[in-house]
C-alpha cells in the first residue's frame, strides 16, 4: 500500500482547496475529452528530447479490476470499493522520446524545487515552463486529468540519470470538498498524494523501486518503460462513463479522443516540413494501438493540414490554396522588413468535404466542434490559428479574421489558417515590457486552457494581426482599387481553377437560369451590375433583365463570362486557354438600355460598351437575350470600367 500525505489546511496560509483548482481551468466551450487531449499532447511535445524527429505518445483505454488497485490507496481503499463496480476504465496517456519528469525532489529548498518539473506538475499550480516555445504552464491544464475520472492521477516517468534509469511512481487526488460526495472524507481541501515517506516521515517521495512500480502497473495491465526508453505516463483510473455502461462505451471514448487529436493537432501529425522549419520533432500518436495518421483525416483536416504547412513555409502545397504574407505598415519588430506571419485559405464545397453521397461524412462544423455556428447555406468562414507547438489555439468564426459579408461562392466554405513567424524579434519598446519575439507575446497572452490570443493592454499586435488578415482575405476576393471587376460571386476562383463544368451539369442539355448575384453594398461603390430576374425562353436562350450601377464621366463594359466548376473565364482567357479552334459559347443576341445609352457592341457580341457622360452616378436598367452555342456550361455577367476592359484586351 502506498502511504498518503493529506494537504494541510492552514486558514492563514490563502491555499486554494480542490474545488477552486478544478475551476480554475475555466472552458466550458470544449469537451473534457478536448481539453486533456489539448494538455497531455502539450505536455509531451514539450518535454521531447533534442534532436528527436518523433514524439510518440499513446492513448490506453483498458479495464481493470477495482479491488486490485484500489488496495494501493491508503484510506480511500474501502471508498473505492464501495462506489465502483469490479472492472472499470483506465486511461493512459504514455509518451516515448521525451526527457520525462525530471528534476529534484529530495532538497528541500524552495528554488530547486521550483526547477523541478516533477515537482512542478505533481504537486504545483500554475508554474510556467521556461523551455522556450513551450505550450504554457504546468499545473492549470493539468485539471482537465482529475476532471475525467475520480479526481485520482498516477505520475510513472522513467528518466536518464548520467549513464543510469531512474523510474518514479505517485499518485494524486484533487476533488471537491464542497459536493459531499468525497473519496478522502477527512481532507477539508480535498487535496492529497500517495507514494512514499522519506526518512524524516516529512516529506512525500515518489516510488522507486522498480518491482513495486511493476506491480502497480500490473493491476491496470500496463508496462514499464524498458532498454533506453524514456519518457512519462499520465494514468487515470476510473474514467467517466458518459454513456450508460453501453457496450459501445469503449469504442465511443477511443473514437472522441481520436477525433480530439485530429481537431487541435492535425499540423503537426507526421508534418516533416514542421521538422525542417524549427528542428523540432512530429507528432506520432496513437489510440489503442490504431495510429492518427494524415491517410485517416477526413477531408476538413486534411485541408487545415496543408493549410497550416502553407502558412508554415510560405508556399501554398495545393494549387487552390491561396498563401499571402502578413506585414504590419507600422511594424513593432526590430527588423522593420520582417513579417509577421503568413495567412493561407481555400474555398471548399460540400463534394470536396464529402459531405454528399456516397460518402455521407458528418456536417465539417461538427469535426470542428462548432456545431453553434449556423451553416444552413453552406458558407461559414472559418480560421484557424496557432504559434510555435502546432496546437490549434481556436477556430475562430466572427468579424475579427474575416470580412461580415460573404466573399466566397455560394455554397462553398471558406477555410484559413494563420501562422505566426514566432522568432521575429520584437523592437525595444515591447523588450521592455517583457516581450523578447512574437512567440514569447502570444504565448503571454493565452489562457491557461490556451483557447485564444488576447492583446495584452496597450500592445495591440494580436489585434493588428486579425485585422490585416481580414484585409488580405478581403483584397483576394475584391481588387479595392478603382478598376474594380464587379461579377457575382468570389473573386477567389480567378487565380485557380479547372475547366471543368459544375458536377452534373448539362446531363440534359437544358440551361439554369443565371443565379441572381448578391448585393454587396458599401459606401465606397464601384461600377457593379445585378441580375434582377432570369427567363429561359428556349433550348440555347434566356432573357434577362439586370440594373447598372454607373460611375459618373465613366465608359464601363459589360462583359459574358463562362462559369466553371473553379473559375469564371471571360473570352479573352477563354481563347488563352482553350485557343481559337474551340468557340467561346455565350454571347449577347439583344441588348436594350433605358434613357437612351448608347451600346457599342463589340464584333464577336461577348461584351458591351456603355458611357455615363452626367455629372453624377445613376443607376439604370436594361435587358438582354444571351446565346447558347453549348449547353454544357453556364454563363456568367459582368461589369467593369472600360479603362481595364482595355488593359485587358
Amino acid at each position: 500500500m502506498m502511504k498518503i500525505k493529506i494537504a494541510p489546511n492552514d486558514p492563514q496560509s490563502m491555499s486554494q482547496d480542490g474545488d477552486a483548482i478544478l475551476r480554475s481551468l475555466q472552458n466550458n466551450s470544449l469537451p473534457m475529452v478536448d481539453l486533456l487531449v489539448r494538455e497531455s499532447l502539450q505536455n509531451s511535445l514539450d518535454a521531447t528530447k533534442e534532436n528527436e524527429k518523433v514524439t510518440e505518445v499513446d492513448y490506453i483505454i483498458k479495464k481493470f479490476k477495482t479491488r486490485e488497485l484500489s488496495s494501493y490507496f491508503e484510506k480511500i481503499t474501502d471508498e473505492l470499493n464501495n462506489r465502483y463496480k469490479e472492472e472499470e476504465y483506465i486511461l493512459a496517456i504514455k509518451d516515448k522520446n521525451t526527457y520525462g519528469l525530471t528534476g529534484n525532489y529530495l532538497s528541500k529548498n524552495a528554488k530547486e524545487l521550483d526547477a523541478s518539473n516533477f515537482h512542478k506538475l505533481v504537486f504545483g499550480i500554475g508554474k510556467n515552463q521556461e523551455k522556450e516555445g513551450a505550450g504554457g504552464s504546468w499545473g492549470l491544464g493539468k485539471t482537465s486529468y482529475f476532471r475525467m475520472g475520480a479526481g485520482l492521477v498516477i505520475y510513472y516517468t522513467r528518466i536518464q540519470l548520467g549513464n543510469n534509469y531512474e523510474e518514479r511512481l505517485i499518485a494524486s487526488l484533487i476533488e471537491s470538498p464542497k459536493k459531499g460526495q468525497q473519496l478522502l472524507k477527512e481532507s477539508d481541501r480535498g487535496i492529497a498524494w500517495w507514494g512514499n515517506y522519506s526518512e524524516d516521515e516529512e516529506r512525500l517521495l515518489p516510488i522507486t523501486d522498480v518491482e513495486k512500480i511493476e506491480e502497480i502497473l500490473s493491476t491496470m495491465n500496463l508496462k514499464r518503460y524498458k532498454d533506453e526508453e524514456t519518457g512519462t505516463t499520465i494514468i487515470i483510473p476510473f474514467i467517466n462513463n458518459e454513456y450508460d455502461r453501453s457496450l459501445n462505451f469503449l469504442t465511443e471514448i477511443e473514437n472522441e479522443i481520436t477525433l480530439a487529436v485530429k481537431r487541435w493537432y492535425s499540423p503537426r501529425i507526421y508534418n516533416k516540413k514542421y521538422v525542417e522549419k524549427f528542428n523540432a520533432s512530429y507528432l506520432s500518436c496513437f489510440v489503442n494501438d490504431i495510429e492518427v495518421n494524415k491517410f485517416g483525416f477526413e477531408p476538413v483536416f486534411e485541408y487545415i493540414h496543408d493549410l497550416y504547412t502553407s502558412s508554415l513555409t510560405g508556399k501554398s502545397v495545393r494549387a487552390e490554396i491561396v498563401t499571402e504574407k502578413v506585414m504590419f505598415p507600422q511594424s513593432p519588430l526590430i527588423d522593420k522588413s520582417d513579417y509577421i506571419g503568413y495567412v493561407s485559405f481555400i474555398e471548399v464545397d460540400e463534394n470536396m468535404l464529402k459531405t454528399l453521397p456516397p460518402y455521407n461524412m458528418d456536417p465539417t462544423l461538427k469535426y470542428l466542434n462548432l456545431n453553434h455556428i449556423n451553416n444552413e447555406n453552406h458558407n461559414a468562414k472559418v480560421m484557424a490559428y496557432c504559434r510555435k507547438p502546432g496546437m490549434i489555439v481556436e477556430y475562430a468564426t466572427g468579424t475579427d479574421w474575416f470580412p461580415a459579408a460573404p466573399v466566397q461562392k455560394e455554397n462553398h466554405m471558406l477555410l484559413a489558417f494563420f501562422v505566426p513567424n514566432s522568432n521575429a524579434v520584437l523592437n525595444e519598446k515591447y523588450n521592455s515590457m517583457g516581450y523578447k519575439d512574437i512567440e514569447s507575446y502570444l504565448r503571454a497572452t493565452e489562457n491557461a486552457d490556451h483557447a485564444n490570443w488576447t492583446d495584452a493592454d496597450k500592445v495591440g499586435i494580436i489585434n493588428r494581426m486579425k485585422k490585416n488578415s481580414k484585409n488580405i482575405i478581403e483584397n483576394a476576393f475584391q481588387d479595392n482599387d478603382s478598376n474594380i471587376e464587379r461579377t457575382m460571386t468570389s473573386a477567389l476562383a480567378r487565380k485557380f481553377g479547372s475547366l471543368l463544368p459544375p458536377r452534373n451539369y448539362g446531363i440534359k442539355g437544358t440551361k439554369p437560369p443565371l443565379t441572381p448575384p448578391v448585393d454587396v453594398k458599401n459606401k465606397n461603390r464601384k461600377v457593379d451590375i445585378t441580375v434582377l430576374d432570369s427567363n429561359p425562353i428556349s433550348e440555347s436562350k434566356v432573357e434577362i433583365e439586370f440594373e447598372l450601377h454607373l460611375k459618373k464621366g465613366v465608359k464601363s463594359t459589360v462583359f459574358l463570362q463562362v462559369l466553371t466548376q473553379e473559375q469564371r473565364m471571360d473570352s479573352l482567357n477563354w481563347i488563352k486557354t482553350m485557343g481559337e479552334d474551340i468557340r467561346f459559347p455565350f454571347n449577347f443576341e439583344t441588348v436594350e438600355i433605358e434613357n437612351g445609352f448608347e451600346l457599342d457592341i463589340d464584333l464577336e457580341k461577348h461584351s458591351f460598351n456603355i458611357n455615363n457622360e452626367l455629372e453624377n452616378d445613376i443607376d439604370i436598367k436594361g435587358k438582354s437575350i444571351i446565346k447558347s452555342v453549348d449547353n454544357i456550361y453556364i454563363p456568367s455577367i459582368a461589369i467593369r470600367n472600360t479603362k481595364q476592359s482595355e488593359e485587358l484586351n
